[in-house]
């Protein structure tokens, strides 16, 4: 009889206490991680911040490198249930940018063509609750899991309508050096932001933002949103097979590509007629560190 009621009071450990226990771990687990990379952009958006109040003072400007932790993973119930484990990775050839469009300086069309890339990228492997990934790119955090993608931590992006005049602001942040950790444990992220550049320019093209990677939809979404509510318009949307468009004719459009094997591309155009279209780029170069093995530019 007292072995029957020890079984019967483990199994209730393990069926009831120990998944529901987990689940609540591995969720908020999740919210805490969104915190902890928001703390990384945070930290690089302070630097780039002072970088340019250095530029513009004439003053010499000193980088910095700052120490972020990331916690991994969630540790498992002793004996009855396996860790969480996570994986912390900094890869600067993922999520590629590009920038293109034209202006005139002292009466010289003249082409501008920037590029961005650069991801670090942490992916929960849960086991209760939905596993999925945290990502620092291009400025922004987003959390991707089966049911979706959403931007949390919104990137230097603005939009304005004035008069006849479109305003446009949006940033592009190069990542340098890999590295990875995997585990349970909390790591430390070092960034540091050694070049910073700002540059305001009277657009007399259509101007050209593409994106790919496994998070484009996020972006996608974003970019719907902020420019729907910032300009107060509402967009009109058409899906045909895996390509989705959105258009306000005759100002922007968004296109997004699914590419299959978790993979998206988006293509965004925002065009100089019939508004005038003022358009600042704001670019950043940051050093990442991750792990013992990193390795910085």
């Amino acid at each position: 009889m007292a072995l029957l009621v020890f079984l019967t009071f483990l199994s209730l450990i393990v069926n009831q206490y120990v998944p529901v226990w987990m689940k609540d771990s591995e969720a908020s687990h999740m919210d805490t991680a969104v915190g902890q990379l928001a703390d990384v952009k945070g930290a690089i958006d302070f630097q780039a911040l002072g970088a340019l109040m250095a530029q513009n003072a004439g003053a010499l400007f000193v980088p910095s490198t700052t120490s972020t932790s990331v916690t991994l993973g969630v540790d498992g119930v002793p004996i009855f249930s396996s860790p969480s484990t996570g994986s912390l990775t900094s890869n600067p050839t993922q999520a590629n940018w590009t920038v293109w469009f034209e202006y005139k300086i002292n009466g010289v069309t003249t082409t501008v063509a920037q590029n961005a890339s650069g991801q670090l990228d942490l992916n929960v492997q849960n086991r209760y609750y939905p596993a999925g990934d945290i990502v620092y790119e291009n400025g922004a955090v987003l959390r991707s899991q089966p049911d979706g993608q959403v931007v949390r931590a919104a990137p230097t992006f603005q939009a304005s309508k004035t008069g006849s005049n479109l305003n446009l602001a949006f940033e592009l942040v190069s990542l340098y050096g890999s590295g990875s950790a995997t585990g349970t444990s909390t790591q430390i992220v070092n960034t540091k932001v050694f070049a910073v550049s700002q540059q305001t320019y009277n657009v007399t093209s259509p101007l050209y933002v593409n994106h790919t990677s496994p998070y484009a939809l996020g972006w996608f979404n974003f970019f719907n949103s902020s420019l729907s509510s910032s300009l107060n318009v509402r967009p009109s949307t058409t899906v045909a097979g895996p390509i989705t468009t959105v258009t306000y004719s005759p100002l922007y459009q968004l296109v997004l590509t699914n590419l299959g094997a978790f993979s998206y591309r988006l293509n965004m155009v925002v065009y100089n007629t019939p508004l005038f279209l003022s358009f600042t780029l704001q670019q950043l170069y940051v050093n990442v560190g991750v792990g013992q093995s990193s390795t910085p530019v």
